[in-house]
Parts: structure tokens; C-alpha cells; sequence
């Protein structure tokens, strides 16, 4: 079976940022040569933690992203930065931008499940929503989404633990989300 090889672009993309990539300040450091081109929704897909953002299909819902004109000098490194191939692959989603209906590429993980993100993570998203006067319930509610996952899994294994075998997992910590303004 062929594998086709890939091939960077020779124009800018329209990029579709949802996760860590919509904060400017580390896009500045990661994609130099590329602009915001401005904000945006996706209609049909929804924000998901798997540890790290990526968006899933659910006529359902709507996500905020933040459009950037990419430099292909950038992509080299923003491939990198996603794990591209592997953690992350590159798909066209057309969204509605000024009125006109537009394609760009996002990045969407191939594998993994529901997860919380970390504190650390979860916060330069904050930042970049913050910057780009996104609205915010969306994180919040894809990042409790991801926590209260988390909980029933800790749930469940509470029932399927034996405290006979001297096991202590400490299950009952409370998670503690706040945002620096």
C-alpha cells in the first residue's frame, strides 16, 4: 500500500485554532510570520479535553476559534509542536467566516479519550480566549466536562477496589480550576 508524502504548502492555510494555539502571545513565539485574521464559530463540532484540546464532531454544539493566515515558513514547527502525524493529523472543516462560507485546516487528534487538561495548559487557553474577546463558557464547560469524566472513573474504580489489598489511592481530593485574570 502507497503512503502519500507530505507536502507543505507554497501558499498561506486558513488555520482554525481552538486550543492553546488561539493565545497570541504563544503563537507569536511558535508561528512568527503568520496573522490573526479574527474570530469565528464552528458550528457541528464541539471542544473536547483528551488531555490536550481538540474538537469533535456534535451537530449539537458550536466552538469558538481564532483564524490566523498561516505562513507555510510555520508550519514546520507548528507540526511539530501538534505531534503531526502522529498525535494529531490535519483536516479541512469549513466554517462560516464574514458571511461566506470558508475551508481551513485544524488540527484533530487521532486517538484518545476523554481526560482533564492540566492547570498550566487549561490557563494559556484561558489567556488566548481572554485576549481575543472569545467567550469563555465554552472552555469552562469543556474543561468541567472533562473533570466530571474524570470523577465517574474514579467512581467506578472505588467500586471495584479491594481495600484488603492495602491499596490507598487517595480518590477523594477535590480538583480546584481557578483563572488569573
Amino acid at each position: 500500500m502507497k503512503t502519500e508524502k507530505y507536502k507543505l504548502p507554497d501558499k498561506p492555510v486558513l488555520y482554525i485554532a481552538y486550543g492553546s494555539n488561539i493565545n497570541p502571545w504563544q503563537m507569536a513565539h511558535r508561528c512568527p510570520h503568520s496573522d490573526v485574521i479574527g474570530s469565528a464559530m464552528v458550528k457541528g463540532w464541539e471542544l473536547e479535553f483528551r488531555g490536550v484540546a481538540t474538537i469533535v464532531q456534535n451537530e449539537n454544539a458550536e466552538v469558538p476559534v481564532l483564524l490566523w493566515k498561516l505562513d507555510p515558513r510555520d508550519i514546520p514547527t507548528l507540526n511539530r509542536y501538534e505531534g503531526f502525524p502522529n498525535l494529531y493529523r490535519q483536516e479541512e472543516i469549513e466554517l462560516e467566516y464574514n458571511g461566506q462560507a470558508v475551508k481551513g485546516m485544524a488540527y484533530l487528534m487521532n486517538r484518545g479519550s476523554i481526560s482533564p487538561p492540566s492547570q498550566q495548559y487549561l490557563q494559556t487557553i484561558w489567556d488566548g480566549y481572554k485576549a481575543n474577546g472569545m467567550d469563555t463558557s465554552y472552555l469552562i464547560e469543556a474543561a468541567a466536562r472533562a473533570y466530571d469524566h474524570a470523577s465517574e472513573m474514579n467512581v467506578l474504580f472505588e467500586e471495584y477496589y479491594d481495600p484488603q489489598l492495602g491499596e490507598d489511592s487517595d480518590l477523594d481530593d477535590d480538583v480546584h480550576m481557578s483563572f488569573q485574570s
